[in-house]
């Protein structure tokens, strides 16, 4: 295989990752528009809401650290909330390890460190298919949610003071919208739907038992790791039993 060959392959793969992070486009936008947004209306220029959107890349966190900031919150409890909240993408990464078969280890790194919730659906979907992820697929889709993340909180910060704060704020309901979307696209391209439902069920009578009682983050990785523990004795006991 010629080096031009070579790089015409990685070309395309990256062109298609890139096409395939297409349905999120909108959600980034919207979500990373308000984000920016809000971190202007916090206090923060425009030159520091997008060094924060390109080293945090979480909207989730970057949301948290502008509420705890203008609550006044200390600096080492910013850290642990940012933390806590981002320790979610260490299972996402651990389910898609297993993907990135043959890859060397700054390839694992970059495919790691660019992870969101959004692009580790499409990348579920992918492996659901191929049973395997290829870097530069990854890299396309990676790459183009990271762009257009970093261009929406730009102009969100450059155009907060002609928004108002309200509808930034509302801006959030398309991050809810998108989840459901990638939960059904993800589910109808798996294997063991009966297994995700079980899933989905244990996750939700945790979390529900657990409201009031710990933390909500918490209760959301306590609802993940029970309904993937449940599922995974029930996938070695039933191996035929969780295929749809």
């Amino acid at each position: 295989m010629t080096a031009t060959h070579t790089a015409a392959i990685r070309r395309s793969a990256f062109i298609d990752g890139a096409i395939a992070c297409g349905p999120t486009i909108l959600g980034y936008w919207s979500i990373g528009f308000a984000a920016g947004a809000i971190g202007a209306i916090s206090g923060f220029s425009p030159g520091e809401v997008t060094l924060l959107a390109m080293l945090l890349y979480a909207g989730s966190a970057q949301f948290l650290f502008y509420s705890m900031w203008i609550g006044g919150a200390g600096s080492l409890a910013i850290v642990l909330a940012v933390l806590l909240v981002n320790i979610r993408y260490l299972l996402m990464s651990s389910y898609l390890a297993r993907y990135f078969n043959g890859l060397s280890r700054w390839q694992k790194f970059v495919s790691g460190m660019l992870l969101t919730d959004e692009t580790f659906g499409v990348a579920a979907q992918q492996a659901a298919r191929q049973e395997k992820i290829p870097f530069w697929w990854m890299f396309g889709l990676n790459g183009a949610a990271y762009l257009n993340w970093i261009v929406a909180n730009v102009l969100g910060a450059v155009f907060a003071r002609s928004i108002p704060e309200v509808f930034a704020h509302r801006l959030g309901f398309s991050l809810t919208a998108m989840f459901i979307g990638l939960i059904v696209l993800t589910w109808s391209a798996s294997r063991h739907r009966k297994l995700e439902i079980v899933a989905m069920l244990i996750s939700a009578a945790v979390i529900l038992a657990s409201l009031g009682v710990i933390d909500v983050n918490l209760s959301l990785l306590l609802a993940t790791a029970v309904a993937a523990t449940v599922c995974a004795a029930l996938l070695r006991v039933f191996p035929a039993e969780g295929r749809a």
